[in-house]
């Protein structure tokens, strides 16, 4: 089997709509964290380079390599949020639990688990390339 072999596999297994409530839960805390740390990265990029003029995020290298870095950073932790989010919602837990007992592994306690390792990863490695951009001159 492949992988969109599996994925069609596991979307089959997604039926209630709560599962639409994983969107906003998961693109708004996303989108939010990163603001908020572009914001952090470019006053930190002032302090380092004070005769830049800027408003959020300089437009240089350095400044893609702040965005960039931040998007990677933060997609874990905001999906562990979402599934947070969601779980806090009796009927939608009810719902989505129902839906993992199906297949084993697929349940919020597995999922948080995977996005817990890939994070321990992409969430340093994002925090290494912003801070490359802070200290980028260019």
């Amino acid at each position: 089997m492949g992988y969109i072999t599996d994925a069609r596999t596991r979307a089959g297994r997604r039926r209630s709509l709560w599962n639409l409530l994983l969107i906003p839960c998961y693109l708004v805390p996303w989108l939010l964290l990163i603001l908020g740390s572009l914001v952090v990265l470019g006053r930190l990029y002032g302090r380092v380079h004070p005769a830049v003029a800027f408003r959020i995020v300089p437009d240089t290298l350095g400044g893609i390599f702040m965005a960039m870095g931040s998007l990677f950073a933060w997609l874990g932790p905001a999906m562990i949020l979402a599934n947070l989010l969601v779980a806090s919602v009796p009927s939608a837990r009810r719902a989505l639990d129902r839906e993992a007992t199906a297949a084993p592994g697929t349940d919020r306690r597995a999922a948080n688990r995977s996005l817990l390792k890939v994070s321990r990863y992409l969430t340093p490695l994002g925090v290494a390339v912003a801070l490359a951009g802070v200290v980028m001159p260019w």
